[in-house]
């Protein structure tokens, strides 16, 4: 087996079609997955580990250390620098932080310093991989305070009302927001569903009930 290999959280993601089936793009070395357009390494979820430890600041696009994929070869290498790099930060007492994502600090820094080689930035909706935490949870964030705020609702009563363009079939508009299809289902900027969404956890209760009921779902773990 010489791969494509992704690794991946679990518990945010799922496929919408096969990563790596008829009509995927071709995985050579290493690609990496940009977040939102709107997100940078200037936050502090990179800004402040990797500006205490190595001393430098820079705004890149932010790369989620949550899906990358490659060859068996390629992945094989990325995750042996990963641990070195992983092992020199427990080593160097700056490098040290009480937070549980240095791993996206570390993805980042080892990306933009050049010490992953020739690996690709692919950019979010553009590739295998659909990002969608940081407009999901603007959506729905936007969406509780306009009903608290202009229909006098709880944040109970908010959180469980369906968001524009929800009903039987969908949880959202497509038209209103262009993140889905018809069917409810997020996609690419091509219009082609993506085939793996990471993140979706922040669009809210409407969405994960859509979920519950497509063939690819059994059970959520959650009770909404």
């Amino acid at each position: 087996c010489t791969g494509p290999v992704l690794v991946a959280d679990v518990r945010d993601l799922y496929f919408q079609d096969d990563p790596f089936g008829p009509g995927s793009p071709e995985v050579k070395g290493l690609q990496v997955f940009e977040e939102h357009l709107n997100t940078s390494t200037a936050h502090w979820l990179v800004d402040w580990p990797v500006g205490d430890c190595k001393g430098v600041h820079f705004k890149k696009p932010m790369l989620c250390s949550g899906t990358t994929i490659g060859t068996l070869d390629a992945m094989m290498k990325y995750l042996d620098t990963m641990y070195e790099e992983m092992k020199a930060w427990l080593a160097d007492p700056k490098c040290r932080f009480k937070t549980l994502a240095d791993d996206q600090s570390i993805h980042n820094w080892l990306f933009y310093n050049g010490d992953l080689g020739d690996a690709i930035a692919v950019k979010n909706r553009d590739g295998i991989v659909n990002t969608v935490g940081f407009e999901a949870d603007i959506v729905f964030g936007t969406h509780l305070k306009k009903m608290q705020e202009e229909k006098g609702m709880t944040h109970d009563e908010a959180f469980i009302t369906p968001l524009p363009g929800g009903n039987d079939h969908t949880w959202i508009s497509p038209e209103i927001y262009g993140m889905t299809d018809e069917d409810g289902f997020f996609t690419n900027f091509d219009g082609s569903r993506s085939r793996v969404v990471h993140q979706f956890d922040r669009a809210g209760p409407g969405f994960e009930k859509w979920m519950k009921k497509q063939d690819f779902m059994t059970d959520l773990g959650r009770d909404w």
